[in-house]
């Protein structure tokens, strides 16, 4: 739940809100003297991609991760920077889309995964088209100047850095109320766009329910291309995580991301890296000059 887009609701939140689960209330323990959440960091990842529920209930750590993530979390980018450069270029993706040069060198450790929330409907319906250019939320405009994280992805597979990934930034309650200062720069925050309406079963005012899928293929592709060329900046795979785990057991903790269908992620990741590390293909023209020689 966002408390910026609902800071009455969260107050009703507190009175109304139904038991949480023990999963939701256990966070996944950090050392703060390494400034890391404890484990591999394949171990990590398991535990902070345990699935979302509404009102910010969490399922219990992951056994595996969909595959290509189980085998690359934590370990060495083997990406050809010089394949990822023409990617971006062969697909006219600017630096200000991925938060700057793909040549800089990255020191936070986790790839943190929102939703924003909003707008939050209430009791109306989703409206048809917010899978479309013309629903106001997907301009990217309206987030260009939001401070809230370093990057914002539409419905669209648009995408938007009102920072540098390079940026130290803070935007858990983890890093603010519990870890502080110390914890600037540790982790990259993406948020996906996601309206909301209310739950008839929830406390006045909720944002309980989220479409259904949460978010588009393109929207999972650019947070997959997000997540390379942050993984590429930093040199080993980041430890990719969702909020609400991130809050686990914080007051007024968060739900987001909602519906996030993390295999699908995966293989969106999957295909994006067999696209990058593809050879260049002949065109018609080089291929018909070819057989005149």
């Amino acid at each position: 739940m966002k408390s910026r887009f609902c800071l009455a609701a969260c107050v009703l939140w507190l009175v109304f809100a139904p038991a949480a689960s023990p999963a939701a209330e256990t966070r996944c323990p950090f050392d703060e003297t390494k400034l890391e959440f404890v484990g591999t960091p394949l171990e990590q990842a398991r535990c902070l991609l345990r699935p979302v529920a509404e009102f910010s209930r969490l399922g219990q750590p992951l056994t595996t991760l969909p595959r290509p993530l189980e085998s690359l979390i934590g370990r060495r980018v083997t990406v050809n920077k010089e394949k990822l450069e023409r990617y971006l270029e062969e697909h006219d993706i600017q630096e200000t889309e991925i938060g700057g040069a793909i040549t800089n060198v990255l020191r936070a450790k986790y790839f943190v995964i929102h939703d924003v929330s909003a707008p939050n409907y209430h009791e109306q319906s989703f409206p048809t088209n917010i899978n479309e250019a013309d629903w106001k939320w997907n301009d990217l405009n309206r987030w260009r100047s939001d401070q809230a994280a370093h990057f914002f992805v539409n419905r669209l597979g648009q995408s938007v850095a009102p920072h540098t990934l390079t940026t130290p930034w803070r935007a858990t309650k983890l890093e603010v109320r519990v870890l502080g200062e110390k914890s600037r720069g540790l982790f990259v925050h993406t948020e996906l766009i996601q309206p909301r309406r209310a739950d008839p079963q929830g406390h006045p005012g909720n944002d309980g329910i989220a479409p259904l899928p949460g978010f588009t293929e393109a929207q999972l592709d650019r947070l997959a291309l997000i997540y390379l060329v942050a993984s590429s900046e930093h040199g080993t795979w980041m430890v990719p995580a969702y909020h609400a785990a991130i809050d686990a057991g914080i007051p007024d903790g968060h739900d987001d991301p909602q519906n996030f269908d993390l295999a699908l992620w995966a293989d969106r990741l999957r295909l994006l890296l067999n696209a990058v590390s593809a050879e260049p293909q002949p065109t018609d023209e080089r291929k018909i000059n070819f057989n005149r020689r």
